[in-house]
């Protein structure tokens, strides 16, 4: 393959047809960095207003140190995956007391930071620090399966490890973020998944897959997973204008570490009437979701606690509580 040739027509299309995100118009080491992990496991359109929110909230790696993490998921509500939010207020925790509140530039203490791996660290160096180091996502597994006509699965960990070296080799040393984003935007808007639009891709004269009549089915498809049925019956116990709320533990399989309708068994509560019910996915649970009136006397245990009705929504930061308790 010829490697300069394909990073100019890469280059070349992603300067003119990358689309208009409000991370790359200042791409500062922090505003790249939350991004990232925004971004990880979950849709642009999902993450952009979300992202633009945030920073309104959160504009400094200092605001977000000094906040509460309730607050924090607050304002991740809707993206899931929370443990994401959590360890973005760790690592802005870290930041803070460990590099005097300036985002690290080198890549042993990114990657010491929480939540952050050799993806997210090769992005925040190459696109923020216009250092040249790689990085693999999915989109870049896939670009890469087609382009080399590589055979294996995208979430096969062993397929790719392969991809590390080809993406070393070609990271360039001068304008590196651009080379990485343009790898991305590739597999995003033109190297997509499903039936890609190889007659709108900048680079097919280097691609071996569509030499071969191959790239519908490179990389090979995943192995079918049936989603796991989960049924919950959740309470709406009410007193004096508030509601009973959980703190969910971290050994529960499903919204570790985050505020609840309480479930039946939990607490010394019959359910009874049916107010509502809704279907959520979690990864690859299936949930079906009853809520049911109920009754509580006494003090709540110590995984309580009794919230306005008015500021619940200040605590159930999952999109499944909007489900469940819309109109009430």
């Amino acid at each position: 393959m010829n490697d300069a040739g394909l990073r100019r027509g890469l280059l070349s299309w992603y300067r003119r047809a990358k689309r208009d995100l409000p991370w790359r118009r200042d791409p500062t080491p922090y505003r790249v960095w939350v991004s990232e992990i925004m971004l990880q496991q979950t849709t642009v359109a999902a993450v952009t207003p979300k992202y633009e929110a945030f920073l309104r909230r959160f504009p400094t790696v200092a605001s977000l140190a000094s906040s509460r993490e309730d607050e924090v998921l607050k304002h991740w509500a809707g993206l899931g995956y929370y443990s994401r939010a959590r360890n973005l207020r760790r690592a802005a925790l870290a930041v803070v007391a460990g590099h005097g509140g300036r985002f690290p530039s080198e890549l042993a203490p990114v990657l010491a930071l929480p939540g952050v791996g050799r993806y997210t660290a090769g992005a925040i160096l190459s696109i923020a620090f216009q250092k040249p180091f790689p990085l693999v996502d999915g989109n870049v597994i896939r670009v890469f399966s087609r382009l080399f006509g590589l055979k294996g699965r995208a979430k096969d960990p062993a397929f790719a490890a392969r991809m590390w070296p080809l993406a070393e080799r070609l990271v360039p040393k001068t304008g590196p973020g651009d080379w990485n984003q343009a790898l991305m935007e590739l597999g995003a808007t033109v190297c997509t998944p499903d039936s890609p639009s190889c007659g709108a891709c900048p680079v097919t004269a280097h691609c071996a897959a569509f030499a071969k009549g191959l790239q519908d089915r490179l990389p090979l498809p995943e192995p079918a997973r049936a989603p796991v049925p989960v049924a919950w019956t959740c309470l709406w116990i009410e007193r004096g204008g508030k509601v009973l709320l959980w703190r969910r533990s971290d050994k529960e399989r499903l919204l570790k570490n985050l505020w609840g309708l309480p479930m039946a068994g939990s607490v010394a509560a019959t359910p009874g009437r049916l107010l509502a019910k809704a279907s959520h996915s979690i990864t690859f649970h299936a949930l079906a979701v009853e809520l049911r009136e109920a009754a509580f006397e006494g003090a709540p245990p110590p995984e309580a606690k009794w919230v306005p009705r008015g500021k619940i929504g200040d605590y159930l930061v999952s999109s499944l509580w909007l489900k469940l308790l819309k109109g009430r």
